[in-house]
Order: structure tokens, then C-alpha cells, then sequence
């Protein structure tokens, strides 16, 4: 398990991250005041327009008010951006704070193919809609990985209409060696959402595993496949999967695993823009910030946990 200290966390959130969080707020207090003044404008030029009639300059306050719309949604854009590149800079600068994480790099233009994210078998349909928003790498011990924020939707059969495939974390493991047979653990709650990409992969030789399993709550709470030739016992340690039962029980977000050769695969469900401020509501950085370390700290224990025991 990456070790998480609440107290480092919290030292290093009052050093780091407040000051920022201060700019970020400060620019977009600016911007909600810009809109202010251009909500004003056009209320003004209409008002001219009622009580004198001067449709020329009232044509002049609202042409001006939408240009300058159009100039404060760019800086919204960019704000954005800002926000998550910089949140997102300092929460790798805390994870690096960890020997066991290294090389982390992050692009915010790019995320993971959607090539991988199929040949994760968490899921049997191709995507209709997939795209991401940005990609982490680096290593875990000897793991290197690549980590996005991806959303996948598909047709559905029955209406055709698109319905949520995924939304949430994905990380990809490479391992620097192959590993015997072949896993997937499924969330328990989502096995009826997923009961296509379940049969494709027992089509494929992969047993029900569940009567093998030692520990009752992983049971209830996870459904595991694997290839006849995979032990149970050697899929996940008996720590890291009290670390995916705490995990699921509190939060109630599904998790998705497997791992094939030397591929290992981790996606988390997470809808929310942890690292966004929003424009009107206010920014809980306690619940956000925290939640977004947690996920990531499951998803980085998981590979942890293949550079250690396999």
C-alpha cells in the first residue's frame, strides 16, 4: 500500500497548495465580475434604447457586450486549464514526496487510446463517444503506467440513444516481466451493466473464481474471473484487497482490475471535475482535493502491488 500520511497531506496542502488555491480564486472572482459588468452594459443599453430611443448607441452597448462575452469565455477556458494543470502539478509533486513514485509527467492535451482502454476487457462494446482529459505518466517502482480521466459512451440497442459506458480514472501498468494467466474483478454492483464483457471473457476459457476466494466481504462486494491456470491466491495480496474493500464500502464508486502478461489495468468511476473550479458554486478543496488522493492512491497501490509480489 502507498503510504499516505493525513498529516504530511495536510502540511503540504497548507504550504502548497493554499497559496495557489488563493491566486486561482482571485482569478475567478475576476471573471465573475467581468460578466457583472457586461450583464450591466446590456441592461444599460437596453434601458437607453426604452427611455430615449437611441437604438444606435443601444446596437453599440449590446455589440460590445457580446464581444465582450465571447472574451471572458476564453478566459473562463483558460482558467480552466490553469486550474487543473496546477492542481494537478502539486498533487504529483506530493505524490513524488513518495520513493515508490517517480517520473510523473502530465499533459493536459492528450489521454489514454482508446485501444488500451478495450484491451482492458473491463467492457465488450467499442466505444461511440470516447475522450479524455489528460495523461499522467510515470513510474512505480519498476511499473511504468499511463493514468487519464476518460468518459465512454455507447448505442444503445434498445432506443439509440448513447448511454454511459464509463466516466471516471483509467491507469494502464506495464510490467518489466510477463505474468502467468490472465484476471478481471468486477465491482458486484455493476456485474449486471457489465454481464456482456463477463461472458466474452469466460468465452475465452475464464472461470467464475468466487468459491476460491478466502475472504467473505471481497465476495460481496467484488466478482472475480481468471483463466484455469490462475490461482486466486496469486492475484491480489490479502492487504491490498482490504484496501479495495474500505475503498469500495466507503465511497461506493465501482472499480474495475486485470491484468494479462505483463499488462495491468485499474479504472475507478469517478464523474466529478476534482480539480475545476467552478464558476458560481463554491470550491470545496477539502472534499475534492481528498477524494481525488484517494482514488489515486488505490490506483497507484494496485500496481505497487504487482512491482512487489509478482
Amino acid at each position: 500500500m502507498i503510504p499516505f500520511s493525513g498529516s504530511q497531506f495536510q502540511i503540504f496542502y497548507q504550504d502548497e497548495m493554499v497559496p495557489v488555491l488563493s491566486q486561482l480564486n482571485k482569478h475567478r472572482f475576476h471573471i465573475i465580475r467581468l460578466l457583472g459588468i457586461l450583464c450591466g452594459s446590456i441592461i444599460l443599453g437596453l434601458l437607453l434604447h426604452a427611455i430615449l430611443g437611441l437604438f444606435v448607441l443601444t446596437l453599440l452597448f449590446i455589440g460590445v457586450s457580446l464581444y465582450g462575452f465571447y472574451y471572458v469565455a476564453t478566459l473562463w477556458l483558460n482558467f480552466k486549464l490553469a486550474c487543473q494543470y496546477s492542481l494537478t502539478s502539486l498533487m504529483m509533486k506530493y505524490f513524488m514526496q513518495t520513493p515508490e513514485i517517480m517520473n510523473l509527467s502530465f499533459r493536459g492535451d492528450q489521454w489514454m487510446d482508446s485501444k488500451i482502454y478495450m484491451e482492458s476487457g473491463f467492457f465488450s462494446e467499442n466505444a461511440t463517444n470516447y475522450e479524455g482529459n489528460g495523461l499522467m505518466t510515470g513510474n512505480i517502482g519498476e511499473v511504468s503506467f499511463s493514468l487519464s480521466k476518460l468518459q465512454a459512451s455507447v448505442t444503445s440497442n434498445i432506443d439509440g440513444q448513447l448511454k454511459p459506458q464509463f466516466d471516471g480514472f483509467f491507469i494502464h501498468g506495464k510490467l518489466p516481466f510477463k505474468t502467468s494467466g490472465a484476471a478481471i474483478i468486477w465491482s458486484r454492483k455493476e456485474k449486471q451493466e457489465v454481464y456482456k464483457a463477463i461472458r466474452k471473457f469466460t468465452w475465452l476459457g475464464a472461470e467464475n473464481k468466487d468459491n476460491e476466494q478466502s475472504n467473505p466481504i471481497f465476495i460481496e462486494s467484488f466478482a472475480t474471473y481468471a483463466s484455469p491456470d490462475t490461482p486466486v491466491s496469486s492475484i491480489l495480496s490479502e492487504e491490498i484487497k482490504e484496501v479495495m474493500i474500505r475503498f469500495y464500502k466507503k465511497t461506493g464508486r465501482a472499480l474495475f482490475f486485470s491484468f494479462v502478461e505483463n499488462d495491468v489495468f485499474v479504472a475507478i468511476s469517478a464523474p466529478e471535475n476534482f480539480l475545476t473550479m467552478p464558476l458560481f458554486k463554491k470550491f470545496r478543496p477539502d472534499v475534492s482535493i481528498l477524494t481525488f488522493l484517494d482514488i489515486h492512491l488505490v490506483l497507484f497501490s494496485i500496481l505497487q502491488e504487482f512491482d512487489i509480489h509478482h
